[in-house]
C-alpha cells in the first residue's frame, strides 16, 4: 500500500509528463477553434504564430498552478558579454555546418518539393515583417519549451544527459515533420542536439534564443531573395 509521499510523487510526475505533452494537444485544439477552411494561407499562418504564443503562455500558467513550480527548473546562469559574442558566433557556425549536412539528400539527387515550404517562401517575399515575426516567435517560444521546459523535466526521469538531449531534439524535430522535407528534418534534429548539449553545459537559454532567431531570420532573408 502506497503512503502519502508515494502518492504525491506519482501525481507530481504525472503532471510533469502531461506538461511535456500538452503543447502538442493545445496547438491543434486552438487551431480547430480559431482557424477555418477557406481562409488565406497568409491569415492562417499569421494566426498560427499567435496560437504558438498563446500556448507558451498557457504552459507558464500550467507550470505555476498545475505543477506548482517554475517554468524553468534549471537556474539561469549569467555570463559576461564575451560569452554571448563568442557563443553566438560559435553556435551559428555549428548551425551553418548542420545546414551543409542537411543538404546531403539534395546532393544525392533527392529533389524534394514541399508545398508548405514553397508557400512560406512566397509569404516571406510578400511580407518581410511577418518573416521576422516568425523568426522571433520560433527563437523565443521553441527554445523556452524544448530546451528550457522539456529538458529540465526530462532530467527528473533520466539521469543520462544524452537521453535528455536526444528526446528533446526528437520532439523539436517532430514539430517540423509537417514540412515533408528531409533536409529540414535533418537540420532541426541536429540543431536540437547542438542547442540541447549547450543548454546542458551552460544553463543559459538567452544565447540559444538569439542564435535561433538569427538562423531563422537569415533563412527568411535568403527565401525573400530566392528566385
Amino acid at each position: 500500500m502506497m503512503d502519502d509521499t508515494d502518492v504525491a510523487n506519482r501525481r507530481y510526475y504525472t503532471l510533469v509528463i502531461l506538461g511535456m505533452i500538452l503543447p502538442f494537444l493545445i496547438v491543434p485544439f486552438l487551431s480547430l477553434l480559431v482557424l477555418q477552411k477557406g481562409q488565406s494561407f497568409t491569415y492562417l499562418f499569421l494566426v498560427s504564430r499567435f496560437i504558438i504564443w498563446a500556448t507558451l503562455g498557457l504552459m507558464f500558467l500550467y507550470a505555476r498552478y498545475g505543477e506548482v513550480q517554475k517554468f524553468l527548473l534549471w537556474e539561469e546562469e549569467k555570463y559576461d558579454w564575451k560569452f554571448y559574442v563568442g557563443w553566438i558566433i560559435g553556435l551559428y557556425a555549428l548551425c551553418f555546418f548542420s545546414q551543409i549536412i542537411s543538404a546531403i539528400p539534395y546532393l544525392m539527387g533527392l529533389r524534394e518539393k514541399s508545398p508548405n515550404m514553397v508557400r512560406m517562401q512566397h509569404l516571406m517575399k510578400s511580407y518581410p515583417t511577418l518573416g521576422m515575426f516568425t523568426a522571433l516567435t520560433a527563437g523565443i517560444t521553441e527554445e523556452l519549451f524544448f530546451r528550457g521546459y522539456v529538458m529540465s523535466r526530462l532530467a527528473l526521469f533520466f539521469k543520462n544527459m544524452h537521453v535528455q538531449v536526444l528526446i528533446s531534439a526528437a520532439l523539436f524535430c517532430a514539430i517540423h515533420i509537417g514540412y515533408h522535407h528531409w533536409g529540414e528534418i535533418i537540420f532541426t534534429f541536429l540543431l536540437g542536439l547542438i542547442f540541447g548539449y549547450h543548454y546542458q553545459r551552460y544553463r543559459n537559454i538567452k544565447v540559444l534564443m538569439v542564435v535561433h532567431f538569427i538562423v531563422d531570420a537569415l533563412a527568411t532573408i535568403v527565401a525573400m531573395h530566392h528566385k
